[in-house]
């Protein structure tokens, strides 16, 4: 299964002006025609997941709501499942899979959100374990690829892992700044050059509004080389 973290960012990595503001905010920055593109990459892709945070400030409908049945599955790991119950992924009939773990998920929570036609997946005791999840995805539920649109916690995990290998950035010529604020890449981070997660530069363009960049994991760079 083929993974692209796929992202709004400002110069200096920035998702958001801080913990609890929308992302949204970024995107006033953007055109139609940016924003089609976004869509129509979410038309070409099996999935999409987003954090729970995502879920919690902005509220998405994670949709393609240019091209009409193309839409993602949309995938929502989360250790408690302490979601808003009126949040938009559960009001329409678009699939949706919640990943949840052993220990955090609540069983009435659970049978809620199955009651409302959605899917929910046991992955892990105390937190989600994604290197199970990512196979899983890919063999029982014929996922070819699968976006990522995460915060930065979201993303410190599968690139962790090593289940990247692409990365598309949306980068906007603005800088945002804080040491707090929310970054493409979080978590715990990495103070060896040697365990770093190194990618090859697979495209640059620039656009009216931003800087779009592409990225392939470095292996894969090197066969497409070859």
């Amino acid at each position: 299964m083929k993974v692209t973290v796929f992202s709004q960012v400002s110069i200096d990595g920035k998702l958001t002006f801080g913990s609890g503001y929308s992302s949204k905010e970024l995107f006033q920055l953007f055109t139609q025609e940016d924003m089609e593109f976004i869509h129509r990459f979410r038309g070409q892709v099996d999935g999409i997941m987003v954090g729970k945070n995502t879920i919690c400030t902005d509220n998405p409908f994670l949709t393609n709501r240019y091209e009409t049945g193309k839409n993602p599955v949309r995938l929502v790991p989360t250790r408690t499942m302490d979601l808003p119950l009126d949040s938009n992924i559960f009001m329409d009939d678009e699939r949706t899979i919640m990943i949840t773990t052993e220990q955090g998920a609540d069983e009435e929570k659970k049978e809620w959100i199955r009651s409302r036609g959605k899917e929910v997946i046991v992955c892990g005791q105390e937190l989600v374990d994604f290197g199970k999840l990512f196979p899983l995805l890919e063999k029982n539920y014929g996922f070819r690829h699968l976006m990522v649109e995460g915060g930065g916690m979201l993303n410190w995990h599968v690139f962790d892992l090593d289940l990247v290998d692409e990365i598309i950035l949306m980068q906007l010529p603005i800088i945002i700044g804080g040491a707090s604020n929310i970054s493409l890449v979080d978590g715990q981070g990495y103070n060896d050059l040697s365990y770093t997660k190194k990618f090859e530069v697979a495209d640059i363009q620039i656009k009216r509004n931003y800087t779009l960049m592409r990225y392939v994991r470095s292996e894969a760079a090197n066969e497409l080389i070859s």
